[in-house]
C-alpha cells in the first residue's frame, strides 16, 4: 500500500506511556506526529533475520530441555529422600539409571521412567550442544563462554 511501518519501542515513548490521558485518538496522533518528526524519537524496533531468529529458538529450546532436566533430577532427588534413601552424587549431566544401582530394588523400579527420560532429555541437549557449537563461528567452552579463538 506504500506506507512505512515503523515498530515503536513501548517503554520509549514516553509521551504516551506516562501521559495521564489515556485516550487511543489521542495516542495515534502523538505517535504520528513524532513519526513526522522524527522517528528516532519512537525507539523503533529492529526484527531479527530469519537465521538470527531460529538460531535463538535453538537455543531458548534447549534452554527449555535443561530446565525440564533439572526438574526431573530434583523431583528424583526428593523422592528418593522421602523414601529414606539417597541417590549417588552427581551433576545433572551424568544422572541416569546407574546412579540408583545402591538403591532399593521397589525405589529403583518406582523411579525407572523417571530416570530414562531424564537420560533421553540429557540425549536431546547433547544433539543441540552439537548443532549450536557446528554452526557457531566462535570456539564455545563450558557454560557457553564464548571466545574467538
Amino acid at each position: 500500500m506504500g506506507h512505512e511501518v515503523i515498530v515503536a519501542h513501548a517503554r520509549n515513548v514516553r509521551l504516551i506511556g506516562e501521559s495521564s490521558r489515556k485516550d487511543d485518538q489521542l495516542d495515534a496522533r502523538t505517535l504520528a506526529r513524532l513519526a513526522r518528526i522524527d522517528p528516532e524519537l519512537l525507539g523503533p524496533v529492529r526484527h531479527r533475520s530469519a537465521k538470527a531468529q531460529i538460531h535463538l529458538t535453538v537455543i531458548r529450546a534447549r534452554a527449555a530441555l535443561v530446565s525440564t532436566r533439572t526438574a526431573l533430577v530434583n523431583a528424583a532427588r526428593g523422592l528418593t529422600k522421602s523414601y529414606g534413601e539417597r541417590l549417588r552424587k552427581c551433576g545433572t549431566g551424568q544422572m541416569n539409571r546407574e546412579i540408583a544401582k545402591g538403591l532399593s530394588q521397589e525405589l529403583r523400579e518406582a523411579l525407572d521412567p523417571l530416570l530414562r527420560e531424564i537420560e533421553s532429555l540429557n540425549e536431546r541437549i547433547a544433539e543441540y550442544d552439537h548443532r549450536i557449537e557446528s554452526k557457531s563461528p566462535r570456539k564455545c567452552i563450558p557454560k557457553w563462554r564464548c571466545s574467538n579463538k
